[in-house]
């Protein structure tokens, strides 16, 4: 393809995402965009940005590369939506050109339409105008300038002369093969020596060992924006495959180094997932036999939307998984059977079926449910989930049909190419459809109720929206019909909680944090707040009790346990036991200074002792 007939074509297909996605440039912030964007503190100066990299709690998820971006951009137009949404716009346009690109070099056919289906493809908006999820954006960038960089060191130590190992002692056995290893590692030597005298004549470039360094530096920097991209090591190794129709260990050892990286982040992520986000229990309960069924159906639910991108919402129902039922095992057994017919293909030297199985399947993986993700206490699919599957289904499915129809004469080709067009026309129309459900908070939790009337976490987000704007009772509506849908949700209770409390109702409102304690008793800083409400109330005993539960759960709301309990212990005329408890308040939080202020009151009550 000649560079200026390439440049017009990249310029239009950036053109087009930009067009498409007009609706998510106009949008503000929505749901979590506040912890991970307006309301975080790690984005404000250089100790914000040491804790980002340095404390693996100090966000939602340890991504510091994702919270970097933020770091900058909020630094260079505050906290305007427009920035923030064109970076995800434009990082999601530069990923639409490496793909067209990779595919390219993989010498596909209908590269660009391939390309161009994933950019406007309406299952990516919730990726594009999420800023949330600036982390499938810039992770699938660096994870295909990782893959490229990767297949240029391979050309690159080929066309410098280097030869697998493997190749030298090939057909051989025995005492042979023994001496053409040794022969073949002295010819490694003479040709290593070489490419030294040769190193300062190559362009930095073009030289094997700065190519496979920014191939494993790109990786490394794609799992600190999500650690989806684990999967590339076993993409390389499926696409060399794919081309040579086999695998020697020269062909693996290269990227035995990137999958003990991916691993090791990778693990990282679960254990933070199980650990800090709390992504366990009952509801990820399934067993090896639910974990199997709920791969099966996540895979053909993705493979749909692929396919026929209709009813997209923001948060899908939760399915109920019951392995024992043989239905659900259809799903399962049918993607079994399938890898099954791409091997027997492949064995009669058709290995391209196969091969997309492969790599749809596998970059699905994290999100099949073998691995608790906290989302999944919602819906077990979400649309960001499947962000590059799209880019992998999409390449698959339009490069194979370009295959098909390569030896087709020209007139279906064009005809086949004009339908191309016009399908992206559909799909770009629908992107920009689908980019204006994140208008807003409002909007995005009423259309997404449309969808999704029984979606608790929607009526619970919306009418904390409506509590924010003093839309009290219209809240109380929706999160009363949150709690009819999920009884034990305990952010909706003490939502309500909140509510009773403000409109003097302290009985209602001990009874909805009294609900919610009964679903996690180990909760100190619940315990403190039931406490609270029974002080108000008179109740000193109860308050006391629950104080004192409270210390024995520890937690950042100690301080307060200690200033309640001295607080009761005063109305009790105990000014003296009263001192030790704010003692303790301020030891551990000096800067409180309703503490402070207690203690002092104490001490002059008991003539400073």
């Amino acid at each position: 393809m000649e560079r200026k007939s390439a440049t017009a074509l990249g310029l239009l297909l950036v053109t087009a995402v930009v067009v498409a996605y007009v609706p998510a440039l106009r949008a503000g912030f929505v749901w979590n965009d506040t912890t991970y964007v307006t309301e975080n503190p790690t984005l404000d100066g250089l100790a914000g940005l040491s804790a980002i990299w340095t404390d693996p709690h100090a966000n939602e998820q340890y991504y510091p590369l994702v919270f970097t971006t933020f770091w900058v951009e909020k630094l260079l137009w505050g906290l305007h939506p427009l920035g923030y949404h064109l970076v995800n716009v434009l990082l999601h346009a530069c990923g639409a050109l490496l793909l067209w690109r990779l595919l390219r070099r993989l010498a596909l056919p209908g590269a660009w339409l391939a390309a161009a289906a994933f950019a406007l493809h309406p299952v990516c908006v919730e990726s594009v105008a999420w800023v949330t999820e600036r982390k499938n954006t810039l992770s699938l960038v660096l994870t295909l300038l990782s893959a490229h960089a990767f297949l240029s060191w391979r050309a690159a130590r080929e066309e410098a002369g280097e030869k697998p190992r493997d190749a030298a002692v090939e057909g051989r056995t025995g005492s042979e093969r023994k001496e053409a290893r040794k022969e073949a590692r002295r010819e490694a030597r003479r040709e290593a020596q070489k490419l030294r005298r040769a190193a300062a004549e190559v362009p930095l470039r073009q030289r094997p060992r700065a190519l496979y360094a920014a191939a494993l530096a790109a990786f490394t920097l794609a799992l600190l924006a999500k650690t989806t991209a684990s999967v590339l090591p076993a993409v390389l190794l499926v696409l060399l495959w794919w081309k040579a129709g086999r695998l020697r260990w020269s062909d693996v050892r290269p990227v035995v180094p990137f999958f003990a990286v991916g691993v090791a982040l990778a693990a990282h992520t679960a254990w933070l997932e199980r650990t800090m986000v709390q992504a366990k229990g009952e509801e990820w309960a399934l067993g090896l036999a639910g974990r199997l069924v709920l791969a099966g159906r996540v895979t053909t639910f993705y493979a749909a939307k692929l396919l026929w991108p209709a009813g997209l919402s923001f948060v899908y129902p939760r399915w109920r998984i019951d392995p024992s039922s043989l239905v659900e095992w259809l799903p399962a057994l049918g993607w079994a059977a399938a890898l099954a017919g791409g091997a027997l293909l492949a064995h009669r030297g058709f290995r391209g079926p196969l091969a997309a199985l492969l790599l749809f399947g596998g970059v699905l993986f994290p999100a099949m449910g073998f691995f608790n993700v906290y989302a999944m206490r919602y819906s077990y699919v979400a649309d960001h989930f499947a962000y590059q599957a799209v880019a992998v289904g999409a390449s698959a499915l339009v490069c194979g049909l370009a295959s098909l129809l390569a030896s087709r004469g020209t007139s279906v080709r064009r005809a086949a190419a004009a339908l191309g067009v016009a399908l992206l026309a559909l799909l770009g129309a629908a992107s920009s459809v689908q980019a204006r459900g994140y208008r807003d908070a409002e909007t995005l939790w009423t259309e997404t109720l449309a969808r999704n009337p029984e979606c608790f976490l929607c009526l619970t987000n919306y009418g904390n929206l409506l509590l924010s704007e003093g839309r009290i009772d219209e809240a109380v509506k929706k999160l009363e019909a949150s709690l009819a849908i999920k009884p034990d949700a305990i952010p909706t209770l003490l939502n309500l909680a909140q509510v009773a409390e403000e409109k003097g109702d302290l009985a209602t409102a001990a009874d909805r944090v009294k609900a919610a304690l009964k679903v996690d008793p180990t909760d100190g800083e619940m315990h403190v707040h039931l406490a609270t409400l029974y002080t108000k109330a008179g109740r000193l005993p109860e308050a006391f009790a629950e104080y004192q539960e409270a210390l024995r759960h520890p937690g950042p709301g100690d301080y307060l346990a200690h200033n309640g309990l001295g607080a009761v212990l005063m109305q009790l005329g105990r000014p003296a036991e009263a001192i030790e408890h704010f003692r303790a308040c301020v030891a551990l939080r000096p800067d409180y200074q309703h503490g402070r202020e207690n203690l002092e009151r104490a001490l002059a009550m008991t003539g400073g002792r």
